[in-house]
């Protein structure tokens, strides 16, 4: 077996981690990205004689960073993803009976729970990217933290965050031991190129994008709120395209496949020029890139009570979306970030995004928790509650 001796800054608070996961069953830790904590910290937990036995639960808010996550780690200990470190997916996993680590999805976690209560065989939950807040990580944690205060007492919980809104979720978790870690990150220089009207920044996305091909040297990746956008910049761009740059989209709808495609490794002599959604926010690190060009835009799900249903509403992300993307081109080296709104614009935005459980469809979370034999959320030890009249509603 093969461990990374890579020093990463997560590696300074190794002995402050493990002490408190010894001493301790809930846990907070924030590191900015690139400190190592989804590539480094799960290869400790497995060197633990306490883990030895037990199954550790490594959580990813999207199937892309958990798949490439597992196979990662299983990298650095010489072995083939579906050993000792393996992945669970809705439509595919890689595991096998000497999987002790696995990575899995938040929607994954809360069917397991819904058919093994105890966890049994189950030590530690790793709840990591959790500032991204979604329904599904919302429920799953709640579902976690009941089985530990109520069945299991015994059961960890380690909660991961680049931007972990810590108070407020430490009046939650009066228990939780709370960390934190530096991160590793080159110099990003930030400028602003705001469209001379709102409502063509596609067009004034694409006038910039077609400028920065020819002159750039270095993989770029550009942030757009949907696939509509994705594909209408694909269809302008490939015409123009330097033989010297591939064009590829990453979002969520396309396969995990094509997803790897888009954040491997460019062919020697090649650059990238990455078309994606906020699916390249958090976790993922794509090889190469020094550039970032931000819509500073996203497609979010907001309840209609109109159609009784989700509708994909476009709206301004919040400063620290915005921060984190500019994040990802300082991640290798130095890099640059270009803002498509203007400077005034970002001091007047919200700092953190509105959570998913205020406003999206709150239906299948409430019937996974009947499921589970609660009428109603507050009868589970949930992060944030909804609105109670939404609540009824649904």
């Amino acid at each position: 077996m093969t461990l990374s001796l890579r020093k990463l800054p997560i590696d300074n608070i190794k002995h402050d981690v493990i002490s408190a996961l010894k001493q301790h069953n809930t846990l907070l830790l924030t590191a900015p990205p690139g400190a190592g904590k989804s590539t480094q910290l799960p290869l400790w937990l497995l060197a633990l004689d306490e883990f030895s036995d037990d199954k550790i639960y490594l959580l990813q808010p999207r199937r892309i960073a958990a798949k490439n996550i597992a196979c990662y780690l299983a990298e650095q200990r010489g072995e083939q993803v579906g050993e000792t470190v393996g992945y669970r997916l809705r439509n595919e996993s890689k595991v096998s009976k000497n999987t002790r680590l696995e990575v899995i999805t938040e929607g994954i976690l809360t069917q397991i729970i819904q058919q093994d209560a105890e966890l049994l065989n189950c030590a530690l939950v790793v709840f990591d990217e959790f500032h991204e807040r979604s329904l599904h990580a919302d429920l799953a944690f709640a579902l976690t933290r009941d089985v530990q205060l109520g069945l299991r007492e015994d059961l960890k919980i380690l909660l991961m965050s680049a931007t972990l809104a810590t108070d407020a979720i430490k009046q939650q978790l009066p228990d939780a031991i709370c960390l934190s870690s530096e991160g590793r990150s080159y110099p990003v220089d930030v400028s602003y190129q705001a469209p001379s009207n709102a409502r063509l920044w596609r067009e004034h996305a694409l006038s910039i994008l077609k400028s920065v091909v020819h002159t750039h040297q270095g993989s770029i990746l550009v942030f757009l709120p949907g696939t509509g956008d994705i594909r209408y910049l694909v269809e302008q761009l490939l015409a123009v395209m330097p033989e010297t740059m591939l064009l590829c989209p990453l979002y969520g709808e396309l396969s995990i496949q094509e997803q790897q495609q888009a954040i491997a490794p460019a062919p020697k002599g090649q650059h990238k020029l990455v078309l994606a959604t906020n699916i390249a926010e958090t976790s993922l690190t794509i090889e190469g890139v020094n550039l970032v060009i931000d819509s500073g835009l996203e497609n979010v799900a907001i309840y209609d009570n109109q159609t009784l249903t989700n509708k994909l509403t476009l709206r301004a992300i919040a400063k620290s979306s915005a921060i984190q993307r500019a994040g990802r081109a300082g991640r290798l080296e130095a890099g640059h970030c270009i803002r498509l709104f203007g400077k005034d614009e970002f001091q007047r935005r919200n700092e953190q995004s509105i959570s998913e459980i205020q406003q999206a469809d709150l239906l299948p979370m409430l019937m996974e928790i009947a499921r589970w034999g609660a009428s109603e959320c507050s009868q589970l030890p949930m992060i944030e509650m909804p609105d109670v009249k939404r609540e009824q509603l649904a």
